[in-house]
C-alpha cells in the first residue's frame, strides 16, 4: 500500500503566460501521476524570473514531497531554472564533464560545434543526479533533499515525456512512491456536453464514492471522464471494468470508446477491419478534415485522399457536382453536401466518404452563418446532416470537423450492426 505523497508542478517560461503555448506538460504528468497513485495538489506557470522562480519552489517544498519542474534549461539567458533552483536549495552548481561530452558528441553528429552559452546546460546542481536527455543538450536534474525529491525536466514536450516516463518514474516507484499501475480507465464520449455525460454517469458512480476517483474532462468535440481508484487495493481493475460497462450501456450511442484514440483514429481502424476506404471533399473547412486523418500512423491503408473545394466551380470540376444542382440548391445544401461526397467517392475509388460544406462566418448566404452540412456516402447509401454553431470562423470550422467526425462514426456503428445482422440471418 502506498503512503499518500503530495506533488506539485512549477511549469515555466514566459511563453506559458502570454498566450504564446498552452500548459501541455500539465495534461500529460497529471494524467501519469494519477495512474500511478500520485495526486497533483498544486500546477503553478511561472515566468522566467530567477527570484520568482526561487520563491516558489523554497513555498513548494516546505508543502510537498516531490516537485517536478518543467522549462528554463536551455542555453539562452532566460534559461533560468537551474540557478533559481539551486538559490531556493542553498547549493552550489559544478560544471559536468559528461554532460558536456555528450553535447560535443551530439552536435559533431551534426556537423556542429556548439557555442559557449550552449556548455550552460552543462551546470548542475550540486548533489543532484543527472538524467541523461537522449532526445535533446538540456539534462534533466534529480534532487534529493530531506526526504523531499525534485525532478527538473526540460520544456519540450518530445524531450520531457520520456526523460519522465523513463528516467523519474521508474525512481519514484523504486524509492515506493509510486505504484507500477493504479487501476485506471478512460471513457471517451462524443455528441454530448459534460453535463448531459454528468448526468448520464453519476448514479452509477454513486456506489462508489469512496472508493472511486472520477474526472471528467471536456475537449473539443468530446467529453472523457476518468475513472481511478483512490488507491491501489480500493478497486481492483474486474470491478472497475465493470463499472466501465455499466457506463457504456448507459451512454449508448454516445460511447466512443475506451480510452482517448481520437475519434477519427476509432474510424479509421473500424473501416480497416472491415478493409474499405475512406476519402473526403470539403468546402469552408478548407483541409481540416483531411488532416484529422492524415495526422494519424498508418492513415495511408485507409485514406485514399481528400478534395478541397472552396468554389463552385472546384465542386463542378473536379467532383462532378451538377451545375444545376448548384443553381437550384446552393452550395450550402444538404444536396450539395450529398453530391461532394459521392463525387470524392468515385474520384478517389473509395468505399467511404465524407463531405462539409457550409458557412464559416461571418457572413451567410441563403442560411445564416454558422450553418454546416455534413454529407456521407457508404455502400449502403447516402445521408446528410445539418448542424448550426454560433461562433467564431475558426470556432465553426473546427465544430464542424468534429461532428462530422462523430456523424461518420455512429453511421459505422450502424453498418456494424447491419452486417451482425445479415450473419444472423444466414
Amino acid at each position: 500500500m502506498l503512503t499518500p505523497k503530495k506533488v506539485e508542478i512549477l511549469s515555466l517560461g514566459d511563453e506559458l503566460l502570454v498566450g504564446i503555448r498552452l500548459n501541455s506538460h500539465l495534461t500529460y504528468l497529471g494524467g501519469e501521476l494519477v495512474r500511478h497513485g500520485l495526486d497533483p495538489a498544486r500546477d503553478q506557470e511561472l515566468p522566467d524570473d530567477t527570484d520568482i522562480i526561487r520563491t516558489a519552489a523554497a513555498e513548494a517544498l516546505q508543502r510537498a514531497d516531490l516537485l517536478i519542474t518543467t522549462g528554463g534549461l536551455g542555453p539562452t539567458s532566460d534559461d533560468v531554472t537551474v540557478d533559481a533552483l539551486a538559490r531556493a536549495l542553498g547549493r552550489g552548481m559544478r560544471h559536468d564533464a559528461g554532460v558536456e561530452t555528450a553535447l560535443r558528441e551530439r552536435y559533431a553528429r551534426r556537423g556542429l560545434t556548439p557555442t559557449g552559452n550552449n556548455l550552460r546546460q552543462c551546470r548542475i546542481i550540486e548533489g543532484a543526479e543527472v538524467l541523461p536527455n537522449p532526445n535533446g543538450t538540456a539534462p534533466g536534474q534529480w534532487i534529493e533533499e530531506d526526504g523531499k525529491v525534485i525532478a527538473v525536466l526540460p520544456g519540450p514536450t518530445g524531450e520531457m515525456r520520456p526523460m519522465f516516463a523513463d528516467q523519474v518514474l521508474p525512481r519514484l516507484i523504486r524509492l515506493g512512491w509510486a505504484s507500477e499501475r493504479i487501476p485506471f480507465l478512460q471513457i471517451r464520449t462524443t455528441g454530448l456536453g459534460e453535463s448531459q455525460v454528468a448526468a448520464t454517469l453519476d448514479p452509477i458512480f454513486e456506489p462508489f464514492a469512496d472508493r472511486l476517483r472520477v474526472a471528467y474532462c471536456a475537449h473539443e468535440g468530446v467529453v472523457d471522464v476518468r475513472l481511478a481508484a483512490v488507491r491501489e487495493e480500493a478497486l481492483p481493475l474486474g470491478e472497475l471494468n465493470r463499472v466501465g460497462e455499466r457506463c457504456r450501456s448507459a451512454l449508448g450511442s454516445a460511447f466512443a470508446a475506451f480510452g482517448d484514440q481520437p475519434v477519427a483514429a476509432l474510424i479509421l481502424g473500424q473501416l480497416r477491419r472491415h478493409g474499405k476506404t475512406l476519402a473526403v471533399a470539403e468546402s469552408c473547412t478548407g483541409g481540416l478534415l483531411a488532416a484529422r486523418f492524415t495526422e494519424i500512423a498508418g492513415s495511408s491503408k485507409v485514406f485514399n485522399g481528400g478534395v478541397v473545394c472552396y468554389r463552385n466551380d472546384a465542386k463542378t470540376n473536379l467532383l462532378g457536382v451538377p451545375a444545376c444542382l448548384l443553381e437550384q440548391h446552393g452550395a450550402v445544401s444538404p444536396e450539395c453536401a450529398v453530391a461532394m461526397a459521392t463525387g470524392a467517392a468515385e474520384a478517389l475509388e473509395s468505399d467511404y466518404a465524407l463531405s462539409i460544406t457550409g458557412f464559416a462566418g461571418p457572413e451567410g448566404g441563403n442560411e445564416p452563418p454558422g450553418t454546416v452540412y455534413i454529407g456521407y456516402h457508404s455502400p449502403l447509401g447516402v445521408w446528410a446532416s445539418k448542424i448550426h454553431h454560433r461562433g467564431t470562423r475558426e470556432a465553426v470550422r473546427e465544430r464542424g470537423v468534429n461532428a462530422a467526425l462523430d456523424f461518420m462514426r455512429r453511421k459505422l456503428r450502424k453498418y456494424e450492426m447491419h452486417e451482425l445482422l445479415e450473419c444472423l440471418r444466414c
